[in-house]
């Protein structure tokens, strides 16, 4: 059962900064010392996805059920604010290298922020840039990411939401002190002399990041993180009745959903780019490991409990329920077919 954390006296840490789209902040837990990441539902003009951050805590607690390396999210509630909460993943002593620095390190002319360039971003080019830099033992935990995310539907897996666990060597240890002197001291006499030998126009130097990829201390592969944008969290309380009404706009629903991992250049279903693994001699033996897990343990009457008793907290703190029947039943309908989808394809090949 999810945990709820009132977090109204814990301390906002302003310095720490954090990557992503969604309103994130940090606080220190006092119990225990450590930093936790608070996150509300995404919200931005018309679009308001305020059951969002829902669905990153159903996806932690199935995808533990179901034996995935998942990032533990739970409720947290600041004043009138509820979001969910998670604790960092990483040590003083290490770094979360985003995938998208590995891809870039390998290919410059890969550039996420330019919407054009999006095709580029596939499971060739994360492949290739794993084989360059050694992280080939990695590899099954992409493959575990892609299936996982073909079973709640995540829509977007980019390459800022998945990441590799590095310890320091001597010399990234010395980038990363040069970093915080910067930032901690923005009119440090030696400020010019750092940007010089770290930065050109502006952005870190290629063969500094270069050096940095390569001279890492590899730790391990990050626990699956920022899994929020499944479980129909964009649809409103009118379309959740309509689909849960209608059995064909469940179908049609679902197979309109993309994998963010793109497949030689093209933006395809969940459940074409897992038959695509399949088709791959190099890679049928991990993706049936991996399906595996969701086939073998998948229990519908754990599943349901999970998903009916998520705000079970709320409701004996005195908060009363959040999220709607209607909308914990539609997370359920769209778990149950991509589970029969997953199934079907599992059955094809074996």
């Amino acid at each position: 059962m999810a945990k709820l954390f009132l977090i109204d006296s814990w301390s906002e840490q302003r310095w720490w900064n954090t990557g992503g789209t969604r309103d994130k902040k940090i606080y220190l837990n006092p119990d225990d010392g450590e930093p936790y990441y608070f996150k509300q539902s995404y919200r931005k003009g018309e679009k308001d996805y305020k059951y969002e951050f829902w669905s990153e805590i159903i996806a932690y607690e199935v995808g533990d059920f179901l034996g995935f390396d998942v990032l533990p999210y739970e409720i947290a509630k600041r004043g009138e604010i509820l979001g969910c909460i998670s604790k960092t993943m990483f040590t003083a002593e290490e770094e979360l290298v985003e995938g998208g620095k590995y891809l870039q390190a390998y290919d410059p002319s890969f550039k996420p922020e330019d919407t054009r360039e999006r095709r580029k971003y596939d499971f060739e080019l994360i492949v290739n840039s794993f084989r360059r830099f050694k992280l080939d033992k990695f590899l099954p935990k992409i493959i575990e990411i892609i299936v996982f995310d073909a079973l709640i539907g995540n829509s977007d897996r980019h390459q800022e939401n998945w990441a590799i666990i590095t310890g320091h060597s001597p010399l990234t240890k010395a980038i990363k002190d040069l970093h915080k002197e910067l930032n901690d001291k923005p009119k440090s006499p030696f400020r010019e002399w750092y940007e010089r030998i770290l930065f050109s126009k502006g952005k870190i130097r290629p063969e500094i990041a270069l050096e940095k990829k390569v001279m890492t201390r590899l730790a391990r592969f990050a626990p699956i993180y920022d899994s929020g944008c499944c479980f129909g969290r964009e649809l409103n309380e009118e379309r959740v009745s309509i689909i849960l009404d209608n059995k064909d706009q469940l179908e049609s629903y679902v197979e309109r959903g993309k994998a963010e991992i793109h497949w030689k250049g093209e933006k395809i279903s969940h459940f074409k780019l897992v038959e695509n693994l399949l088709e791959s001699l190099e890679f049928k033996e991990i993706t049936f490991q991996s399906l595996s897990k969701v086939i073998e343990k998948f229990s519908e009457e754990r599943i349901r409990k999970i998903i009916e008793g998520i705000d079970d907290a709320m409701d004996s703190s005195g908060l009363g329920r959040h999220l709607p029947d209607k909308r914990k039943e539609l997370i359920w309908e769209l778990l149950a077919l991509r589970h029969q989808k997953l199934r079907d394809i599992y059955l094809k090949y074996q």
